[in-house]
């Protein structure tokens, strides 16, 4: 049985891809999904019996579980275990000067409901303590973002960091600033029967997954590395290398209950969540 995992089409993924391309064997049949929409679509697809596994960003998929209860959604791993740069970014000619400038009942584009652009929208507005509560438009993928936020129908949204700086380059858009959570970027998702009945299959995936990362960043060399994500995927070289500076990889996909507790607190303080509490979150597969 071929174990379908869900992943978005940027830069963090580029370890699982060189692995497959390149003979890094997992132990079993992988077929990694792209899906660009990200964390909120992947969500869903796992719901829906679509995909068997998915590798989200943390707070989108904590939001997920919270919201999908009777689904059995749980978080089961680590992938990325260094948080996740935020970048808050709107149109080049924008006046607006700070992040505290979007205080005052900004709208935000994002790519889904559920999705980590709206997560990290209300926690933003949570953390900094605005006066006015976000407004949201659903505006699709990175590519539909940029777009809103260049005809008016979103002030701001929320995307990685590195993902950005090309439109940053290119004057599509205009950096505002960073918001940076306190958990680990990328979590496992799976739902809990399936977690119960492969959870070998689980810490193999898990074990290959930390592997194939460690000889990304590590063996394989800055050069190589660059090439490949630039050739698959479309960073520039210098973006790539300040990326690689600051992520760090799991090596063995093992949970820390404490931040992924704190990302459930937060989520409610921000009312993302409610009544939820970190057992109700992680599930660890047996070996």
């Amino acid at each position: 049985m071929v174990l379908r995992v869900g992943c978005v089409p940027e830069h963090f993924s580029a370890p699982l891809m060189y692995a497959t391309q390149n003979g890094q064997d997992p132990g079993e049949e992988i077929e990694l999904v792209m899906c660009k929409l990200g964390t909120g679509d992947m969500v869903k697809r796992v719901v829906a019996g679509e995909l068997d596994v998915a590798i989200c960003v943390t707070e989108g998929l904590v939001a997920g579980i919270g919201n999908n209860r009777e689904s059995g959604l749980k978080l089961f791993g680590t992938y990325v275990d260094s948080p996740l740069p935020w970048a808050v970014s709107v149109k080049a000619d924008s006046e607006l000067c700070t992040v505290d400038d979007l205080a005052f009942g900004a709208t935000f584009g994002i790519s889904r409901p559920g999705s980590g652009s709206e997560v990290m929208a209300r926690y933003a507005s949570s953390q900094y303590e605005w006066t006015g509560p976000p407004k949201f438009a659903v505006l699709g993928d990175v590519h539909g973002l940029i777009r809103g936020v260049q005809d008016g129908r979103a002030d701001a949204f929320l995307w990685e960091r590195t993902t950005m700086q090309r439109h940053y380059t290119q004057g599509a858009v205009r950096y505002l600033g960073t918001v940076r959570p306190p958990w680990p970027a990328f979590s496992y998702a799976a739902l809990s029967p399936f977690i119960g009945a492969h959870g070998a299959r689980l810490r193999r995936l898990q074990q290959w997954a930390g592997a194939a990362a460690a000889r990304f960043m590590g063996e394989i060399g800055e050069q190589q590395r660059a090439a490949f994500v630039c050739q698959a995927l479309g960073y520039a070289a210098e973006d790539v290398a300040a990326w690689a500076a600051y992520v760090q990889f799991s090596g063995d996909g093992a949970v820390d209950t404490a931040r992924i507790g704190k990302a459930v607190a937060a989520l409610e303080r921000a009312g993302v969540v409610a009544g939820l509490a970190t057992a109700d979150v992680v599930m660890t597969p047996d070996a």
